[in-house]
């Protein structure tokens, strides 16, 4: 998959399942061993369990449904 394809893939899934909190369908998106910072201050999510039980608290008290994301810019130098 190409660069652009995969990041524009990654702010889809992330559009429609934050929209829709669907955990699954963004734990897929992360590798098992993954380090997720949901915060710059807060300690990093490792592994797709914790990222797991912090998205299902984070959504138990949210009431998004109208998620909006900015097209991934993609460069020589990464996303």
């Amino acid at each position: 998959m190409e660069t652009r394809e995969a990041a524009e893939r990654f702010v889809g899934v992330w559009r429609r399942a934050w929209a829709e909190h669907d955990v699954d369908a963004l734990l897929e998106l992360y590798a098992e061993d993954c380090v997720h910072r949901s915060m710059p201050f807060r300690a990093p999510h490792r592994g797709r369990g914790e990222l797991g039980a912090y998205l299902r608290w984070s959504f138990a008290a949210e009431r998004v449904t109208d998620v909006r994301f900015s097209a991934p810019v993609v460069g020589a130098d990464g996303v």
